[in-house]
């Protein structure tokens, strides 16, 4: 079975990096790079949403969660539909309005800050660095589980997952999103149908409903559900990756219904690793230490070959969002930090020069972070979402916003977020939202500034 599923992998991976290279014709710019010239339609957005939010956490952090608490699992992946949902409501619109590359523009294009735009910059590398850690250590979780705890596989495949994304930037990153949807959507659903079609009293109401009776929830804390369930959403709303999307967009009409489509479609297949995290405690199925909950389950369900489809359908979600991460996260240095000192003719080159670097950096420190993955990607989400999301939330709806509440705000949550993270107080990631907003809204009053909604 290795042997299968490296030969499938590496044929997977290789599939990638042609199609990076056929994209990577024709860029010519940053703007093509990074944006993808901004001619994004319907179904790319959608399905490159789909993707960025698709990774580690969604599967196997979700199904780690279900194997221990039943149906709360879903909590992580509720808090992407809504936030989904809540793009849609206007604000992705909105984004593809402003005409920029980052989120941290908005700084300087709202805020009339190039300082703040640099640190909120700085900010949204840390957090999406962390993310990409995430889906790092997820794939070294899955290869555990396989009993692949071969360095070279690791680093070769993720090689291929780095080439691609430095040869081919944005472009390269939504036509393998694409194919990499389509692939897990056609392996796990069939798998579900299968399953459907042999035991279908198990997917009753009455037998889903007794299934959650047999996990323990009393251990599980409020402030980590709330945590679990609110940083996500707070965090889509700001978030670099996902804004990049629309800002990549061809109008206003396709970032909305791209939004709506994620939203339903992420609700809609949270129900696959709840089912089979669910289902390797309900059958008793071994599990080590080392191993994700998702893995037992589908090797009992299925055969050999189908079995190792669908690990490389789970490898297809984490590596989709790993390429959307690294993107954003060299969109960031090179658009934000670097871009004033680097000549327009070699500006390309140094991105994809900074894309690889990044890769292999955050590949590098996976080898030292423990494989915790949803709190890997909680606290990552709290760092940003505790110093950007009050004065990015505002720059959405309001016009004559001043530059000194926007950095009072940034620096108070970033105080409260280390305060709340070393004294691990509850509900910690909201209070330090609460007090950015508090510190943001007091400076206005206190300068009698005038905000005009748009």
């Amino acid at each position: 079975m290795a042997s299968l599923f490296i030969v499938v992998l590496l044929v997977l991976s290789a599939i990638y990096l042609l199609l990076g290279l056929l994209v990577s014709k024709n860029i010519t710019s940053t703007t093509d790079y990074f944006l993808a010239g901004r001619q994004l339609g319907y179904i790319p957005v959608t399905f490159t949403l789909i993707a960025t939010q698709l990774g580690g956490g969604m599967m196997l952090g979700t199904a780690q969660k279900a194997y221990y608490y039943g149906y709360y699992g879903v909590v992580y992946t509720l808090g992407m539909s809504l936030g989904f949902l809540l793009l849609a409501s206007g604000i992705a619109q909105r984004l593809q309005s402003f005409k920029v590359s980052t989120t941290a523009e908005l700084f300087e294009k709202c805020y009339q800050s190039t300082f703040l735009k640099k640190i909120a910059s700085l900010l949204s590398v840390m957090t999406l660095s962390g993310l990409l850690l995430a889906q790092f250590i997820a794939s070294r979780t899955l290869l555990a589980g396989l009993g692949l705890s071969n360095e070279i596989v690791f680093l070769l495949f993720w090689a291929f997952i780095i080439a691609y994304t430095v040869l081919g930037g944005l472009k390269a990153v939504v036509i393998t999103d694409v194919f990499q949807v389509i692939f897990i959507i056609i392996i796990f659903g069939g798998i579900l149908l299968y399953n459907f079609m042999l035991h279908p009293f198990l997917f009753s109401w009455q037998s889903l409903a007794q299934q959650q009776t047999l996990f323990d929830t009393t251990s599980m804390n409020s402030a980590d559900i709330a945590a679990t369930f609110l940083m996500p959403v707070f965090f889509a709303l700001i978030e670099q990756d996902l804004a990049q999307r629309f800002f990549a967009s061809r109008s206003k009409k396709v970032a909305f219904w791209s939004a709506l489509s994620a939203a339903i479609f992420m609700i809609l297949f949270s129900f696959v690793p709840i089912y089979f995290g669910m289902q390797t405690k309900l059958l008793n199925l071994p599990i080590g230490l080392e191993i994700n909950p998702l893995i037992p389950s589908l090797e009992y369900m299925t055969n050999t070959f189908i079995f190792v489809l669908a690990v490389c359908g789970i490898v297809s979600a984490f590596t989709s969002t790993a390429d959307s991460l690294l993107a954003a996260t060299s969109t960031n240095i090179a658009e934000d930090l670097a871009k004033q000192y680097i000549p327009p003719k070699q500006r390309l080159v140094f991105a994809q020069i900074i894309t690889c670097i990044i890769g292999v950096v955050i590949l590098l420190l996976s080898y030292i972070v423990p494989n915790d993955i949803i709190g890997t990607l909680i606290k990552s989400y709290e760092l940003t979402v505790s110093c950007l999301f009050v004065p990015l939330l505002y720059s959405y709806y309001y016009t004559g916003l001043n530059k000194k509440p926007a950095g009072l705000a940034m620096i108070t949550g970033f105080i409260a977020f280390i305060l709340v993270t070393l004294y691990q107080i509850p509900f910690g990631g909201l209070l330090s939202v609460f007090c950015s907003f508090v510190a943001f809204n007091t400076y206005n009053a206190f300068l009698k500034v005038e905000l005009k909604r748009i």
